[in-house]
């Protein structure tokens, strides 16, 4: 996996074409070929332990990165499950042809894990699953404390953290059979129906520019502004090529957790 880059960071030019959405970070990206060869043998994808020191906040459980639409009409905004079928076809690349709903979560998951979590489901409800992919960061190191980020219309946060991660291993499983050829493109994985695979990761650094506050603003439901959100928030540059400096670098990802 030579450069992997998360598709949310695609989600600002897709809700802009379908609804004008005033995020202005755009990174073109792709999911890239898993290693299924490798002596992995774990991926975890489980909510566990806290990581400190991000913005001398700590951060644990599970944050959907859906959540930063949640004013949209068709996104449950506690879960983040999407159901919105302009999204679904905006994202069509993005999740299994039978999806009728999908969603996107980061999960802490030990003190210096986290893992980027991909599900596609057949349902309207995000409850029976169609295809799930997984990348686990490992090795989170906090780097530096910053300060004087440009905060702009989102309340971004002019403090920050600068992190460095290995992306160590992926995990796929598709329960339907277009589940499975989703995986096989999207994340370049040789699985077969209901099977769960696990492959190493390009062990490569990826490097992280990270704020963590407990509000934040979105996307008005209209799409022309933005709106106050009371939650906790995670936001993250990343790159697999050099250190992010500010939230005006692409890279964009901006994860929510409710109360």
């Amino acid at each position: 996996m030579k450069k992997i880059f998360f598709w949310m960071v695609l989600i600002v030019g897709i809700v802009t074409l379908i609804g004008s959405c005033a995020k202005k970070e755009e990174t073109e990206s792709t999911a890239s070929t898993a290693s299924t060869a490798s002596t992995v043998t774990s991926c975890s994808d489980t909510a566990s332990g806290t990581i400190t020191g991000i913005d001398n906040m700590s951060i644990s459980g599970s944050y959907s990165l859906m959540l930063n639409y949640g004013e949209m009409s068709g996104i449950d905004n506690t879960t983040g499950c999407v159901s919105n079928a302009s999204l679904l076809s905006a994202f069509s690349a993005n999740v299994s042809t039978d999806a009728q709903s999908f969603n996107y979560w980061r999960i802490v998951t030990s003190s210096t894990s986290f893992a980027h979590v991909w599900k596609s489901y057949t349902d309207t409800s995000c409850s029976t699953e169609a295809a799930s992919f997984v990348i686990g960061d490992t090795n989170l190191t906090i780097v530096d404390n910053v300060t004087g980020l440009t905060s702009g219309t989102y309340s971004m946060g002019t403090t920050g953290t600068k992190v460095t991660t290995t992306q160590s291993c992926v995990k796929g499983k598709g329960s339907t059979e277009d589940g499975v050829t989703w995986l096989k493109g999207f994340g370049s994985m040789d699985v077969t129906l209901g099977e769960e695979k696990i492959g190493s990761g390009s062990g490569s650094t990826y490097y992280y520019l990270m704020h963590a506050d407990n509000s934040t603003k979105r996307p008005n439901s209209s799409n022309t502004g933005a709106t106050n959100y009371t939650g906790k928030v995670w936001r993250s540059r990343g790159s697999s090529d050099a250190q992010p400096t500010d939230w005006t670098d692409d890279g964009a990802q901006d994860a929510f957790q409710n109360y």
